[in-house]
């Protein structure tokens, strides 16, 4: 019997596989002597190649990669597809596949909505460039205003976290423009290609007017919006609370609102610091690790577990309380093969999260806590924000950020399908019996 090969490169084989791929092909290329000014561990290249291949921003040492950035942040599955598509016909497997990775209903625009990312990816970061050159312009020669422009753009869409400037964002941390424009940037990354597709298409006021009622907002779109402006608007609210008579203390009260605002988006994925870290109340980096471990919507340049996963994932307890027979979100039935898929995603990250926490408390014991536990969520969540632990991991200590990074990404559940041998499907069903839960 021969080899099905479709089955082989399922969607989340061929996710697990490629990042693989870009992973050692970039370690690869910064192990060329021109890539380097200086000898670096191999270890440390390894840790830099996950890192801007997985948009996570943590850097062992100081090196500048806008093209493996780049890469994660679209989703080397998206290039991929994209490029082939340009010069050859998919066939009907390949389609189907693309159309699972990208989670959509149907696979027959596959193409279009290939070509609609990668637009409006070039789009989005070009104009966010232009303003941030506006900006900085005064502040270094031209060429070198140039590139830092376009590499931050690059770098706040595809939410990675790495930065040209020094201190982080502290030095524009009284500049609304900075601001304003990095925050934008985040969320158009962090909302999602599809999402912003629909959004695109269906409320776009200079499209034709046909005179027909346009349709409704897809579900999932309706829940990436409703709970990624909760989210934003409840941590702007908690930053302030939390920081407006420490690290925000300085700034007038309409700089401390942007600031707050800065501070919530950036924590979905972004993992830019205004302010230093270190000056925070321990509150404010728990609120950061909160949100950055829900992450941001399917399908886009953050991490997380998702927005839409915490939303199923409150429903479902929400019902578990209500006594409720199905698990409902807006109007709407969840299936249960997606409640399972939630729960387990849940699960799954968060045994991950504290089994490392734990690892790295025996390997690295000279950290506080807190120190341990930002950087497991950071990595794992692909926020790439550190206290200021990264560059002094242990071998070991590298390794486990690594596999954190490279699972957060992949994703946990993704993984171990991607792992799994095929198993044939279950077509009987045990007899029913319950059990003590409480």
């Amino acid at each position: 019997m021969g080899i099905n090969k479709t089955h082989f490169f399922s969607p989340s084989r061929t996710i697990f596989l490629s990042m693989s791929v870009a992973i050692a092909l970039g370690t690869f290329l910064l192990m060329l002597p021109i890539s380097r000014t200086r000898p670096i561990a191999f270890i440390d290249l390894l840790f830099t190649a996950t890192s801007c291949t997985c948009v996570t921003g943590l850097l062992t040492v100081p090196l500048d990669i806008m093209f493996l950035v780049q890469i994660g942040g679209l989703g080397l599955i998206t290039l991929t597809f994209f490029v082939v598509s340009l010069f050859v016909n998919l066939g009907l497997s390949s389609q189907v596949m693309a159309g699972e990775m990208l989670d959509l209903d149907s696979w027959k625009h596959t193409k279009k909505i290939l070509l609609f990312i990668i637009g409006l990816t070039l789009i989005i970061e070009s104009l966010g460039a232009l303003f941030i050159f506006n900006t900085i312009r005064h502040d270094f020669p031209f060429l070198k205003a140039v590139f830092y422009s376009l590499f931050h753009a690059v770098s706040a869409f595809c939410n990675a976290g790495i930065t040209p400037f020094r201190d982080d964002m502290i030095q524009y941390a009284e500049n609304y423009t900075m601001l304003l424009v990095t925050s934008f940037l985040m969320i158009m990354g962090g909302l999602g290609f599809i999402t912003l597709r629909e959004l695109v298409t269906k409320i776009n006021p200079f499209g034709p007017k046909t005179g027909k009622k346009r349709t409704a907002l897809s579900l999932q779109t309706r829940i990436i919006l409703w709970y990624y402006t909760f989210f934003t608007l409840a941590g702007t609210f908690v930053f302030w609370v939390l920081e407006h008579n420490n690290t925000f203390e300085a700034f007038s009260y309409p700089l401390q609102i942007v600031n707050s605002f800065f501070a919530s988006v950036s924590a979905r994925s972004g993992g830019y610091f205004a302010v230093h870290p270190d000056d925070m109340q321990h509150a404010s980096l728990f609120t950061v690790m909160i949100n950055a471990f829900i992450g941001s919507a399917p399908g886009s340049t953050g991490g997380g577990i998702k927005l839409t996963t915490a939303a199923i994932f409150i429903a479902t307890i929400n019902a578990a309380i209500m006594s409720k027979a199905n698990v409902d979100l807006k109007g709407r039935t969840i299936t249960k093969d997606q409640v399972y898929r939630a729960l387990a995603i849940v699960s799954l990250s968060s045994v991950w999260v504290v089994l490392t926490i734990f690892c790295l408390l025996i390997t690295e014991n000279s950290w506080p806590f807190l120190d341990v536990m930002f950087e497991v969520v950071s990595a794992f969540s692909t926020l790439g924000a550190s206290i200021g632990m990264t560059p002094y991991l242990s071998y070991i200590g590298k390794l486990l950020i690594s596999l954190s990074m490279f699972i957060g990404r992949v994703g946990s559940l993704t993984l171990l399908i991607a792992l799994r041998k095929k198993c044939d499907t279950q077509e009987y069903t045990y007899p029913e019996e319950r059990v003590m839960v409480t």
